[in-house]
């Protein structure tokens, strides 16, 4: 099972560490559940932040450092399980998409959750992105649940101008990202295999109407 219907199940478990660790794999085993912090410079003097598919809002104390609000997006019942667990409180969480396209933000930023939305849907939130906000912040594993390249389908898109790519991983000792290597985002994009990317998307100047 994967996509949509994977999620809903994870938010319906009854244990809230089972919950943590389908979020954060490698939870149960000692990784605290905090933040990670971009390793690539993001846009200064944030107003309006989306958090894009924020799930028990794990990115919520660093968002909350930088900008002056936040608000966390995901599915329903995520979203209630966020409003119960969430340990830092955001500006405004909501499940309602159609809600989100009629606002607008200074930075979108989407925390290793593309690669868990099927290609159809992730194409569609991608359109969104670029015209709700002139910059997005990714990190993603290279291959979808889908077996698509993730930055293949913001490439196909044409909203975005993308700088270059940081390959990362967990680091054990202090719980960040750990720079692996550097790449440029077409080579990314072409890759069959791979671990994970962070890379800051810039809206196309006939894609971004943000309205914030």
């Amino acid at each position: 099972m994967a996509g949509v219907q994977d999620w809903l199940s994870a938010a319906d478990t009854d244990d809230p560490d089972e919950l943590r660790e389908r979020i954060l794999t490698g939870y149960r085993d000692g990784k605290p559940f905090t933040p990670y912090v971009p390793t690539l410079a993001l846009p200064s003097s944030l107003g309006r932040v989306l958090d894009f598919g924020c799930g028990l809002g794990r990115n919520f104390p660093y968002l909350t450092s930088i900008a002056r609000e936040v608000t966390g997006f995901d599915l329903p019942p995520m979203i209630a399980r966020c409003r119960t667990m969430a340990d830092h409180p955001v500006t405004c969480l909501t499940s309602d998409w159609d809600e989100i396209r009629r606002s607008g933000f200074d930075l979108i930023v989407a925390t290793l959750v593309l690669q868990h939305i099927d290609t159809g849907a992730c194409r569609a939130y991608l359109e969104d992105f670029a015209r709700l906000s002139p910059a997005t912040y990714l990190l993603t594993r290279v291959r979808s649940d889908f077996d698509v390249n993730v930055l293949e389908i913001v490439a196909s898109s044409g909203r975005f101008e993308a700088g270059p790519c940081v390959e990362v991983d967990h680091d054990p000792e202090t719980h960040q990202l750990r720079i692996l290597g550097g790449a440029s985002f077409d080579d990314v994009r072409r890759l069959e295999t791979g671990g994970h990317y962070e890379v800051l998307l810039q809206s196309r100047a006939d894609a971004s109407s943000n309205t914030g």
